[in-house]
């Protein structure tokens, strides 16, 4: 058995009903999770907790950078 880790981001939806955007910047939006994808396939259980930590980690340094928009979600499942 393997694990696979996935991922999902934040994305910026812009929820206005006439669609504007004034140089990127919508009238009115919201921030919603993508769907989950894979990011790492064929882990080793053994090192699926440090491989998250890992990600995890660099995830908050991009948010410490970037801001709340670069926030990012991992998890580990089963693979067959």
């Amino acid at each position: 058995m393997t694990m696979t880790i996935e991922i999902r981001s934040l994305l910026e939806v812009n929820t206005d009903p006439q669609r504007r955007c004034y140089n990127g910047c919508h009238a009115k939006s919201e921030l919603i999770w993508s769907p989950w994808g894979w990011l790492e396939l064929e882990v080793d259980p053994a090192k699926v907790d440090r491989r998250l930590q890992f990600w995890r980690e660099l995830n908050d340094y991009a948010i410490s950078q970037r801001g709340e928009s670069a926030r990012n979600e991992y998890r580990a499942t089963e693979t067959e």
